[in-house]
């Protein structure tokens, strides 16, 4: 019974994981088509002096996906006001703690 009982706890454990893992893809297709005129997505590709370069924003202290998250979802003045969901929002907030080295 203790066995069966651990199997559905991984397996549980599994689905819920799956279900709030952050798509990198999706996270990088959205800072493309709305971040990129003013952020350096690609730290390969251009600079812009408009707004700080995601690899910057990644490396700073206490900086977290969740945290980067959060601020995508509130309205800010220096910012367009793009309709993202939550997920969207956790999508480019782990695309940009993705480029920490």
């Amino acid at each position: 019974m203790r066995a069966l009982r651990l199997v559905a706890w991984m397996a549980w454990s599994a689905a819920c994981g799956a279900a709030t893992a952050q798509d990198l893809d999706n996270g990088r297709r959205l800072s493309e088509r709305w971040c990129a005129a003013c952020h350096q997505i690609d730290p390969a590709v251009g600079r812009s002096n408009r707004a700080p370069p995601f690899a910057a924003i990644a490396v700073k202290d206490k900086i977290s996906a969740e945290t980067i998250a959060k601020f995508l979802l509130l309205p800010h003045a220096t910012m367009p006001n793009f309709p993202l969901s939550r997920k969207d929002a956790d999508d480019i907030a782990a695309f940009i703690i993705g480029m920490r080295q």
